[in-house]
């Protein structure tokens, strides 16, 4: 198995604020059963977590630019560390994800590089 990294990008930036204790009640219990069943197969790596709109870009030449600027389609919301056999198999997990359940994101998947032991 290869771990795959999900990550979630877009959605609304006030959904925190503006939701009610009930409407966030039923996406937490989406979430707590996707990730359940992620490991019950031995597929969940790291559940993650949300991350907030803003935040800070440093360039290689030590500029600082507020990233709360960009479009928020682009902004990466959260993201979840999961384990497939294969890239089929990590977008089907994907498209099974709860976070489908708001409007304006998608998933970028990623294969997490396996990097050679180094003994220096």
């Amino acid at each position: 198995m290869q771990d795959f990294m999900l990550i979630y990008k877009g959605g609304d930036p006030e959904w925190m604020q503006n939701t009610s204790q009930e409407e966030m009640a039923v996406s937490m219990e989406r979430w707590g059963q996707w990730l359940a069943a992620l490991e019950a197969k031995e597929q969940l790596t790291s559940g993650g977590s949300p991350l907030e709109y803003s935040g800070k870009r440093v360039a290689q030449t030590g500029v600082v630019t507020d990233i709360a600027a960009v479009e928020f389609k682009e902004l990466v919301s959260g993201y979840s560390i999961i384990k497939a056999e294969n890239w089929d198999e990590a977008i089907a997990i994907a498209k099974d994800c709860p976070v489908f359940a708001h409007s304006g994101i998608e998933i970028e998947v990623r294969a997490i590089a396996v990097c050679p032991n180094s003994t220096s």
